[in-house]
């Protein structure tokens, strides 16, 4: 056990299991030289029963019964309150890093550090540690009893026997422990991969691609479940023939111990049956080493990457593609299933009058989240194929709500809807949804590079076509000057960029998404004014191939038509 002071406090609990595991060991031993008595007397038909060997070995059961429960009782507790004070002080030390340490690591794998790693640890440490060293303890304890009770010659020959132990365990550890690893980073890569997908589950939907990265997220899920389930039945076999051929040694040893010593004289029926009941708790090592393949490893591997974080500020690090191709990967990531695509965009469906590609009509539309308490009242909202149209008011008057009827993602309570020339309804909602590339207020940019952020909209897109987004939201001059070019990392959440160039970025991904409908929410919300006039025009340039609808607050940024909405209602427009 490593001496390090994030894990002291939780010493002495494991020392008060050392000691119950041990004193179980000497009251299970007491009992089966008494069960040696007891046999030896019911073979010796003229012995009559010993009351007080009765009563010594029952007594002895019920220390060694009360003796297990309190070791359980004390795991129990120990883990609990060990799990909240390792949380408490990774997340103590993680606020003192402060958020620019975390600008290269994956919040995945952090958050699976201060969840899975820690019950992983305190697993081992709390739970498996103490029964560890008690069931290393076990065999000199039993040879001990054995000296003094039985025979100390055949209890000398035991003990020789018993390097045998940590010399298999050694070899076993040595034999799982490069699979272990790989499994281990396979399950921390995928917790990384899945939580960013959650995060950034809002952008992924609004650009049509959450169905895609939930594919690839689920074959990485099945593989890594597949490879898991392979690598626990080859270990359980091993498991199986090692434990099975140790224990038969021991008490094959143990038996012939008592029949020469028996048939020298040296020891009586009673001891010689001892003896072999005895040489059972000879194996209470090997017991140990399935715990330590499922338990010990995953502690063992979770104490060195929290000692890496408290001591050095080593943050957990992955790779995640949440789109885009793996050619575009930075050197050293690990290649994964990327999206197939033949053409830069995935065209939305085309059904109802060709006329209407990219209009939009609503018709006496009301919606509500709560019975009772409308949100939208009997709204009428046409735009034309290829017009922009801004939504004018104020936080809560509705823009955002009816954007989402717009996009597809809600259905009116009454009233309807028509998108690209379908009517929404339930069953209509993905083809509804898939006319449409919706930029949110909030840009969620991935732990990944400029290209791969890029391509979430359009996974078969071209370096070429990705230059060419980045030269109408004016980028591309920056993104030249980075390190890498595309293949730049842009920092888990855009940490790498400013805001308004996270922004531009999301604008990008609309066009390179080539739907006939683009949605914005308050696209310049959150950008200095430098980046507030390259979106204006940016979203001009939008306009001359898709239609294009947005929400905000500021009449400024209103070149073409605009709609007033005040208390869920369109009350005015003006062009």
């Amino acid at each position: 056990m490593p001496a390090h002071p994030l894990f002291a406090p939780g010493a002495p609990a494991v020392r008060v299991q050392v000691a119950c595991e041990a004193l179980r060991t000497v009251t299970v031993g007491a009992v089966m030289l008494c069960v040696g008595r007891l046999l030896a007397d019911a073979l010796d038909r003229s012995a009559q029963v010993s009351v007080p060997v009765v009563a010594a070995a029952v007594a002895a059961a019920l220390v060694a019964a009360a003796t297990e429960a309190g070791s359980h009782a004390v795991q129990g507790r120990s883990i609990a309150a060990e799990s909240r004070r390792l949380r408490g002080a990774l997340l103590r030390r993680a606020f003192a890093l402060g958020p620019a340490r975390f600008t290269g690591a994956q919040t995945g794998r952090l958050v699976a550090m201060m969840t899975d790693s820690v019950e992983r640890v305190t697993e081992y440490r709390q739970g498996y540690v103490g029964r560890l060293v008690g069931a290393v303890l076990a065999p000199l304890l039993t040879i001990l009893l054995a000296a003094v009770f039985v025979d100390w010659l055949s209890a000398l020959v035991l003990l020789l026997l018993v390097p045998v132990i940590p010399l298999a365990i050694t070899g076993f550890r040595r034999l799982v422990a490069g699979v272990s690893a790989a499994s281990r980073e396979m399950r921390m890569r995928l917790a990384g991969q899945f939580l960013e997908a959650i995060q950034g589950l809002p952008t992924l939907v609004g650009l049509r691609a959450a169905g895609r990265v939930g594919d690839r997220l689920q074959a990485a899920g099945e593989q890594n479940r597949r490879a898991t389930m392979s690598l626990l039945a080859r270990n359980q076999l091993i498991l199986f023939v090692t434990e099975s051929v140790f224990s038969l040694f021991m008490v094959s040893a143990a038996v012939l111990l008592a029949w020469v010593r028996h048939d020298d004289g040296a020891v009586t029926v009673a001891g010689a049956l001892a003896l072999v009941l005895l040489s059972t708790q000879l194996t209470a090592p090997m017991k140990q080493i399935g715990g330590f393949f499922y338990i010990g490893m995953a502690g063992r591997a979770g104490q060195r990457m929290m000692t890496a974080f408290v001591d050095r500020g080593v943050v957990p690090v992955g790779h995640a593609h949440p789109g885009g191709r793996p050619d575009a990967r930075r050197p050293g990531t690990p290649a994964e299933t990327a999206p197939a695509a033949s053409s830069p965009a995935e065209p939305a469906p085309r059904r109802g009058d060709p006329a209407q590609e990219g209009a939009v009509v609503v018709q006496g539309v009301d919606f509500c989240y709560e019975p009772g308490r409308p949100v939208l009242t009997d709204v009428d909202l046409t735009v034309a194929e290829r017009e922009t149209t801004a939504l004018l008011g104020t936080s809560g008057s509705g823009k955002s709500t009816l954007l989402g009827l717009i996009a597809g993602d809600l259905l009116p309570a009454s009233g309807t809807v028509h998108v690209n020339g379908v009517p929404l309804t339930a069953a209509t909602q993905d083809e509804v949804r898939a006319a449409s590339a919706v930029v949110q207020q909030h840009t969620w940019l991935f732990r990944a590079s400029l290209a791969q952020n890029l391509r979430i909209a359009a996974p078969g897109a071209t370096d070429e076509q990705l230059w060419d987004a980045l030269e109408q939201v004016d980028l591309a001059g920056w993104a030249r000057t980075l390190p890498q070019g595309l293949d730049t990392p842009v920092g888990e959440r855009g940490l790498g960029v400013s805001g308004g160039q996270g922004q531009r970025i999301a604008l990008a991904r609309a066009f390179l998404a080539g739907r006939p409908l683009v949605i914005l929410d308050e696209p310049t919300s959150q950008v200095d004014l430098e980046s507030e006039a390259v979106i204006e025009q940016a979203i001009e340039r939008l306009g001359e191939r898709a239609t294009v609808v947005l929400a905000t607050h500021r009449p400024a940024l209103v070149t073409g038509r605009a709609v007033r909405v005040r208390g869920g209602r369109v009350e005015q427009e003006r062009r």
